[in-house]
């Protein structure tokens, strides 16, 4: 069967949902998925949901929470081989929300061992550093005590050249570019900056989640896709926009549990409620070349 969610496990999930008695709110609360998600499967209504994967993975999650086993219910239809496995390993996590594949927790701790030795080599570096540091400070104060009057001449000269180092610091940390003052169209579920300022040839947006999931997806001014996955809480993931890009626009479906940035500069996201889940909010940059 081609189509990912058949309208034979659509049909069935919902006469077990109304056979229980549970309304799609009482539903969401339960397996903590937004109730469009719900109707969207018990609809059959494929191009709501975020792709086949999270599709399967809430199909699943459904079936548990009216008291059907979804390896049956799955059993009735073609599945993606693929797809199939990687919901063989879905576990629960602690806010009890099913995930599909590896656990974010076992990997997290593989990386961490790995990155132990880098920082040693960091804190040696660090002291290295410290202990050059006070030689260097003594000999001066040493220096500066036999000229006499001419330490605050120095001191004096040296003020300009640590104000402008810090505003060239501060310019590279975000390109040169001003987000400016936001627009929030709450009708149309949209938030607009007109970005400003000595801007790059290309930019870099930077997601990270945070309190919960939400899908993320990044498109330019054509419709062109330029990222579209599920953000989970302990994930990051980085965009590069190409060239000549005039318009970037950022959808997620949970803007609370969503940071933003662009070239290290932070997005701000109008705050909403989570409970209901609202519907997904847009992001639009215009970046004026």
């Amino acid at each position: 069967m081609a189509e990912y969610l058949a309208s034979e496990v659509s049909q069935q999930l919902r006469e077990a949902r109304l056979e229980k008695g549970y309304t799609i709110d009482q539903l969401a609360e339960m397996t903590k998925i937004q109730p469009r998600f719900l109707q969207a499967i018990e609809d059959g209504d494929q191009d709501v949901l975020p792709g086949q994967f999270y599709a399967r993975a809430f199909a699943k999650q459904f079936a548990e929470a009216v008291g059907l086993n979804p390896d049956d219910l799955f059993d009735e239809v073609q599945f993606d081989p693929q797809v199939t496995s990687d919901l063989s390993h879905a576990h629960r996590d602690e806010d009890g929300v099913v995930r599909a594949g590896v656990n974010n927790s076992e990997a997290f701790k593989s990386r961490f061992r790995g990155f132990i030795p880098r920082i040693w080599i960091a804190i040696i570096v660090v002291a290295i550093l410290l202990v050059a540091w006070f030689v260097v400070t003594r000999a001066s104060s040493g220096s500066n005590s036999s000229n006499g009057g001419n330490q605050v001449e120095v001191a004096s000269s040296s003020v300009p050249q640590s104000s402008s180092s810090s505003v060239v610091s501060s310019s590279s940390a975000n390109g040169g570019i001003n987000l400016g003052t936001a627009t929030t169209n709450t009708a149309q579920l949209t938030t607009t900056y007109t970005v400003g300022g000595q801007l790059a040839n290309t930019h870099t947006i930077v997601a990270k989640g945070q309190n919960g999931g939400s899908m993320f997806k990044v498109t330019d001014g054509t419709g062109k896709v330029l990222y579209n996955a599920w953000l989970n809480q302990t994930d990051e993931k980085s965009v590069e926009i190409p060239a000549n890009t005039a318009i970037v626009n950022i959808q997620v479906s949970q803007v609370s549990h969503v940071n933003l940035t662009i070239n290290n500069q932070h997005i701000d996201l109008p705050n909403l409620p989570t409970n209901p889940a609202p519907t997904t909010w847009n992001v639009v940059l215009n970046l004026n070349k």
